[in-house]
């Protein structure tokens, strides 16, 4: 018998009477490729892909070695490699597919095999495009698993096949290798995972892992209900924090996006080991878990050694609004977590987020109404004395001295990607706004003093009264330039700034309103001398207080710049430094040999001097209204550090 002429009337026998179908001696049943086919896809969809793969892979691994058996013993071969070649020949006889060989290199006796060739028209390959469409790797198992257990039945020693490139996924039609275990090397060593565990063990890992699952999910709707009572009880995070312990076993934390503690229970390693989150996560060998925890917001499982044990974290991110509000953190010495921990901590992580959010909405709701008040205080028609009432009644003494702060929040174009960031970036400006205010807040409330705070755009009001001043050991300046040095260290950003205006000290509730004017204007002034981040105090600007409360800056500059433009012109021409002349001389009360013992200059040079810059201004400085105004445009010159003296 020769391979090349094996067909299916050549063995099959059929009995009427008995109703049974015989392959010669051999009884079989036949089934229907489309029956074949829906028992794949219920397995598929039942375990998954690669479940179902180690089932058919081990399946026809078994039937293509019980084949060559049968073959074997039926037919009385030419020589044992037409028995061998009557492998690819069953695969046309059974329907499966036609196989075509491209390279053949055998030798039953030498016990030698490497192969490679077409499996064309593949049935398998068919049925599962009808059923789940392509798949991204090739999913021919069972012509895998059989062509490896006929062609290792007939050589007597492990032979397996690989499938590379397949029509199930894509390819325009399936190729496979076959390889003796000697041959492949550690390339099959993964692929052989897949015949280890028989259908019985496989079913009971499932059933197994069925059972974790359900047990899992028992025990994360439990901690959930327990939380979501909590929640509704009007519980907070210590409360939480002491139910999560107790289902994990171990010590927890609840943190801030900053990492501020605000809640916990049991020894964290921050009490035992000096050591906290914050610092863990920033280590630069967890990268990778910093990135999935921040930037994924996934939960992330840390391991590190401390003293000889070996510390593991779950961290769990707190999200609200696609944005990460919170961490909370379990550990554990020397036993680890698995998934269902990290899906129980998920769940809770939304609980906790919801208490945040109404936490946070309490918060800001206080917050609004305290602005509200805050703003009323610096209404020119507020009710002052209502006002202070309604804040004494929540702690705030404003019958103590208070300095009044308005900071502006300023971005050119490059921070935010856009001219105006207030504008065209408001999440962006929304972020930095924010945590400006978290700052100040955090900055008085550590004092032991409560903030008053509002917003409004690009601005924030404050006050900050002297008592907490002196608490401190800083002055309001210093106070405020804190501020200034954090937005630079913590932006680094030229395009970014933060102007601070400050008010004389207020003594009077009722002063809050020409306090505030005070400090906007000081603001105002600020942004025009100076095109850095700063601070400036009302009480610096001496005079010109009474005047920027008058007029607006821009109209003091044109002012100036009408009254001493041509000599500006002519000094920066001429390189001449007559406006410096003019500011020495009016502040020596219009004394020439006074003037020029200041400047050192002779007194013919005074006279040409004094001469050529009346010629230049058009004007008579023996005439007092004169001086007047030369006298105050040189002082608004000189605070907007336009006069070099």
């Amino acid at each position: 018998m020769k391979a090349s002429e094996l067909t299916l009337t050549n063995f099959l026998n059929y009995y009427q009477q008995d109703v049974e179908s015989f392959l010669k001696e051999q009884n079989m049943m036949i089934t229907s490729i489309d029956a074949w086919g829906v028992l794949r896809k219920d397995l598929i969809s039942t375990l998954g892909v690669e479940r179902a793969k180690r089932f058919l892979l081990r399946y026809g691994r078994h039937c293509g070695r019980v084949e060559a058996r049968m073959l074997k013993e039926m037919f009385d071969w030419q020589d044992d490699l037409e028995w061998l070649l009557a492998g690819t020949r069953m695969h046309k006889v059974t329907g499966r597919t036609f196989s075509n060989l491209i390279k053949f290199d055998a030798d039953i006796e030498e016990k030698r095999f490497d192969v490679e060739g077409y499996w064309i028209d593949s049935s398998e390959a068919k049925l599962h495009v009808k059923h789940f469409s392509y798949y991204h790797e090739p999913i021919c198992f069972f012509l895998v698993g059989w062509a490896g257990g006929y062609t290792s039945e007939c050589l007597g020693k492990p032979i397996y096949f690989k499938e590379v490139e397949c029509l199930g996924k894509g390819d325009p039609h399936c190729r496979y290798i076959g390889k003796t275990l000697d041959q492949w090397g550690d390339e099959i060593k993964e692929d052989l995972i897949d015949y280890e565990q028989d259908l019985a063990d496989e079913l009971d890992r499932v059933y197994r892992r069925v059972e974790k699952q359900k047990e899992a999910l028992k025990r994360g709707t439990a901690v959930s209900q327990k939380l979501t009572r909590a929640l509704l009880q009007g519980k907070g995070l210590n409360n939480f924090a002491g139910m999560i312990s107790d289902e994990f076993r171990c010590p927890v934390v609840i943190e801030n996006r900053q990492f501020d503690r605000l809640a916990s229970h049991g020894r964290f390693l921050d009490q035992e080991k000096d050591i906290t989150i914050q610092e863990i996560i920033k280590t630069p060998r967890f990268q990778v878990e910093r990135e999935k925890l921040i930037q994924e917001q996934r939960t992330v499982k840390f391991q590190l050694e401390q003293n000889g044990d070996i510390i593991y974290l779950l961290v769990s991110p707190i999200v609200i609004r696609k944005q990460i509000y919170g961490y909370i953190s379990l550990a554990r010495k020397n036993v680890g977590f698995d998934a269902y921990d990290e899906d129980i901590l998920d769940r809770i992580a939304m609980v906790c987020a919801v208490q945040m959010l109404n936490e946070q909405t309490v918060v800001e709701t206080e917050q609004r109404l305290k602005g509200e008040m805050l703003e009323e205080l610096f209404s020119e028609k507020g009710d002052t004395d209502r006002v202070s009432s309604k804040l004494a009644s929540l702690g705030y003494n404003l019958k103590t001295p208070h300095y009044v702060l308005v900071f502006e929040i300023l971005a050119s174009s490059g921070f935010g990607g856009e001219p105006n960031m207030a504008v065209q970036d408001e999440d962006r400006y929304l972020e930095v706004r924010t945590k400006v205010t978290e700052r100040l807040r955090k900055a008085v409330e550590d004092t032991g003093y409560r903030a008053l705070i509002s917003t409004k755009l690009n601005y924030i009001h404050t006050i900050i009264s002297r008592e907490m001043l002196k608490k401190t050991g800083m002055d309001i300046k210093d106070f405020a330039e804190e501020f200034v040095a954090w937005m630079r260290k913590e932006y680094d950003s030229p395009h970014l700034k933060l102007f601070i205006g400050v008010s004389s000290l207020c003594e009077d509730h009722r002063q809050f309103y020409n306090r505030f004017q005070e400090a906007k204007r000081a603001i105002e002034m600020n942004k025009l001398k100076t095109r850095e981040s700063s601070v400036i105090l009302a009480s610096e600007l001496g005079y010109m207080t009474l005047l920027l409360n008058a007029r607006s800056p821009e109209e003091l500059e044109r002012f100036a710049h009408e009254k001493l433009g041509p000599l500006l012109e002519y000094d920066r021409e001429s390189h001449s430094e007559f406006l410096n002349t003019l500011y020495h001389y009016m502040e020596c009360e219009c004394n020439l040999y006074k003037t020029a013992r200041e400047i050192n200059v002779s007194i013919s040079g005074m006279r040409y001097r004094i001469k050529r810059i009346q010629e230049l201004l058009n004007i008579d400085l023996n005439r007092a209204s004169t001086r007047f105004e030369i006298q105050l445009a040189l002082e608004i010159l000189r605070a907007y550090d336009k006069l070099d003296i």
